[in-house]
């Protein structure tokens, strides 16, 4: 307990001082290859992103459904998904998290 509480002063003595950093991070945007095949072509898209000073979390190897749920609990603006259909024309699909709302956008264009 003792040791808690010294922790707990020492930190708030820190962030006083500005000497803690910030360990928040917002994401902007998550990035999820609908197939394996296409954990490529959506790495490509996370890294584009990146460069645009966009936050990206890119994640495979997860069900839809969990992807979805992380989204929400890290309240991500974006989810960015890169299915075969999609991807065959150029394309991504965005769903826009606050609004649901769900579109698609030539993957060289996402901003």
């Amino acid at each position: 307990m003792l040791i808690h509480v010294k922790l707990s002063m020492k930190n708030k003595l820190l962030k006083e001082k500005g000497l803690l950093p910030d360990m928040s991070r917002q994401i902007d945007d998550i990035v999820f290859p609908l197939d394996e095949e296409l954990e490529g072509p959506a790495s490509n898209v996370a890294s584009s992103l990146r460069k645009k000073g966009r936050a990206v979390d890119l994640v495979e190897d997860k069900r839809l459904k969990w992807v979805f749920k992380h989204a929400e609990r890290i309240n991500a603006s974006r989810l960015i998904l890169v299915g075969n259909s999609e991807w065959e024309r150029g394309m991504v699909r965005v769903k826009i998290l606050s609004t649901r709302e769900e579109f698609e956008v030539k993957a060289g264009e996402l901003v």
